[in-house]
């Protein structure tokens, strides 16, 4: 939840500034249990900035399970407490998500204030490689939400508006593994790095030492290109 404040600076900057910005705050269901995000609905519900926040709300933070985090009915109640309106969506429901968030940035932009929206979801996986979700959650409870995973819904939305067969699916795949390809190729190449970029952007005025330094290590570097040839 830490970035929320600077979403609420960046909205109300932007607006200061005339420009039709309208910040996206995305956070976790554990993140709204931190004092970072009472400020910036505070803050944002205050000065009515152009700022939407939308919590993802997976069930567990890491862990913890939400009943353990919060007392109110849904985190959309929230909202009240603040003077901002609070939406509840199936987070797994892309067309849904789409609309509450549309509606929420043109509400945002026009100039009516922030809106808080709960996605309601599941992490199927654990939450990273050193956690064991077996000693807090059960499979079945797993399983079940397999059967609501968002890229099937859709999946089945689209089919059976007729707007998608196995055709366009597979050309989506092969697109998908293609970008993938090509990352991972990028991450793996050896970057070519510019010793003297040390020296860039340290000071808008470079110190009398960081010329004499920099003076210093290009003599080394032209020695040493001297040597090799």
């Amino acid at each position: 939840g830490t970035q929320a404040p600077h979403a609420v600076g960046l909205a109300h900057a932007a607006r200061l500034r005339g420009e039709p910005v309208v910040a996206l705050a995305m956070l976790g269901d554990g993140g709204t249990s931190e004092g970072d995000f009472h400020e910036a609905l505070n803050f944002a519900a205050v000065l009515r900035a152009p700022v939407v926040f939308l919590v993802q709300n997976n069930g567990y933070a890491i862990s913890v399970p939400l009943s353990a985090q919060s007392a109110a009915p849904s985190l959309a109640h929230k909202a009240v407490g603040y003077g901002m309106p609070g939406r509840l969506v199936d987070g797994n429901d892309a067309p849904a998500v789409h609309a509450v968030l549309g509606e929420a940035v043109e509400r945002a932009r026009a100039g009516g204030g922030p809106t808080l929206i709960e996605a309601l979801t599941y992490r199927i996986e654990a939450h990273t490689n050193a956690d064991d979700a077996t000693r807090y959650r059960t499979e079945p409870e797993v399983e079940a939400w397999r059967e609501h995973d968002p890229i099937l819904l859709l999946d089945r939305a689209l089919r059976g508006l007729g707007v998608l067969d196995d055709g366009l699916v597979q050309d989506a795949a092969d697109e998908a593994e293609a970008l993938a390809a090509r990352m991972r190729a990028e991450f793996h190449a050896d970057p070519e790095l510019d010793p003297m970029a040390l020296f860039t952007h340290v000071y808008a005025e470079p110190t009398p030492q960081l010329r004499e330094q920099a003076a210093q290590l290009a003599a080394e570097l032209a020695a040493e290109a001297e040597v090799q040839h």
